[in-house]
């Protein structure tokens, strides 16, 4: 048991998890109890927190040479989120998410040659 939770803590897998789950479950729950209007809720967290956060995915997953699915774990949390909360709308930026991971993984791979 030791043993698992060792390598558990030396995940930097984990670490995307753990951060996703917070930026996509607790900070909105965050911002209802500061009484944050539902579309400041939305052009922050959504707009700006979150693609903030899919560019260091792509960053982080090249730096330290994780693999590929590890771009798509914050999308599918986002999904997920977005089935038990929020609107469509959201589908549609889980994909954005995606898609600014990709580009931000190959523009730092293409700079590495």
């Amino acid at each position: 048991m030791k043993d698992l939770y060792n390598r558990l803590s030396k995940s930097k897998t984990v670490y995307m998890f753990l951060t996703a789950l917070i930026l996509v479950f607790i900070l909105p729950l965050i911002f209802t109890v500061f009484h944050i209007s539902q579309s400041d809720r939305i052009i922050w967290l959504f707009f700006i927190v979150n693609i903030i956060f899919s560019g260091f995915t792509g960053w982080f997953a090249h730096k330290y040479e994780l693999s590929f699915y590890n771009l798509i774990i914050f999308p599918l949390i986002f999904i997920i989120s977005v089935f038990i909360q929020h609107g469509q709308y959201g589908y549609y930026l889980a994909g954005i998410y995606l898609v600014i991971s990709l580009l931000i993984y190959f523009v730092f791979n293409q700079n590495k040659n």
